[in-house]
C-alpha cells in the first residue's frame, strides 16, 4: 500500500513511509505465506558482517516486538516456521541452504559488507553454529546492482585490492577515472575460496538500477526509494 518512492511493496520502516503502510505490507506478506507477522525476523542491517543464529525466541522481531540484537546483516536458522528478513534497494542478497543438516542463511552484502567478506563469515557461522560442511551448501544471488552500473571512487577500489589480492579482475576504470565494480564477481570468489562447490552457486543476472521500475534501486533513485527484501523459511 506504500505510494510515491516507496510504491508499492516498500518493507522498510526506516523510510519515511507510514509505519501502518510498511506493516500492512508485511500483513499481505504473511497472508500469501500463510504465516503470522509473529514468525517473521528482520535483520538491523549496518553495513557491517554479523551473522545471527536465530530461534523460535526471535519470532517477530523487528516487526512486533522490539530486536534483542543490533548491528546485523545475516540471519541463520535451522527451525521451521521461521521467515527471515533481509532489506535491499541495490545490495546483494545471499541466500544459503544445507540440505544435508536442514539450516538455512540470508546475508546482506553491500560494498562494505563485501569487503568485509560477510559471504564468507556467513559459512563460518553455518559451520560453528550448525557443523555445515561448505561443500553441501547451496548459495544463490539475488537480484542487485551489477558492474554495468555500480561506480565508485578510486578509492573503494583501493581497499578491495589491499583487502582481496585478485580484487583487480573485478574493477574497470573508465575513461573519466571512475570505477566500475563487480561485486558479484569479489563475492563468488570469496565464497569459492571458503570451501563451496562451483556447481552450488546460482546467480542472478538481472541489475537492479537497470530494472528500477521492477526493483527498488538506491543509485537509480537517488536515494529516493523504498527498500525490498528477501525472504527465506524452512517449512514444516
Amino acid at each position: 500500500v506504500s505510494a510515491g518512492d516507496y510504491s508499492s511493496f516498500n518493507l522498510n520502516f526506516n523510510r519515511p513511509d507510514p509505519h501502518s503502510n510498511v506493516y500492512e505490507n508485511y500483513r499481505r506478506l504473511a497472508g500469501d505465506l500463510n504465516i503470522s507477522v509473529d514468525d517473521m525476523v528482520l535483520s538491523h542491517q549496518v553495513h557491517d558482517k554479523k551473522v545471527l543464529p536465530v530461534t523460535r525466541e526471535h519470532a517477530g522481531m523487528g516487526i512486533t516486538k522490539e530486536r534483542s540484537y543490533q548491528r546485523v546483516d545475516g540471519l541463520a536458522t535451522n527451525e521451521t516456521g521461521l521467515l527471515l528478513v533481509t532489506h535491499y534497494a541495490d545490495c546483494v542478497p545471499l541466500y544459503f541452504y544445507d540440505p544435508a543438516k536442514k539450516v538455512i542463511a540470508l546475508s546482506h552484502s553491500g560494498w562494505r559488507g563485501t569487503l568485509l567478506n560477510i559471504a564468507e563469515e556467513t559459512v563460518r557461522v553455518l559451520e560453528a553454529a550448525y557443523g555445515c560442511d561448505p561443500q553441501n551448501l547451496h548459495v544463490a544471488f539475488g537480484p542487485h546492482i551489477k558492474d554495468c552500473c555500480f561506480e565508485v571512487d578510486s578509492d573503494v577500489t583501493q581497499l578491495f585490492r589491499e583487502t582481496f589480492t585478485w580484487a583487480g579482475d573485478y574493477s574497470t576504470c573508465r575513461n573519466d577515472g571512475k570505477w566500475l565494480l563487480n561485486l558479484q564477481g569479489i563475492i563468488n570468489e570469496s565464497l569459492l575460496n571458503c570451501g563451496i562447490t562451483p556447481g552450488h552457486i546460482s546467480i542472478c543476472g538481472v541489475c537492479t538500477r537497470c530494472n528500477k521500475d521492477m526493483f527498488f534501486s538506491h543509485r537509480g533513485s537517488q536515494g529516493k526509494t523504498g527498500t525490498g527484501s528477501a525472504f527465506m523459511m524452512i517449512r514444516g
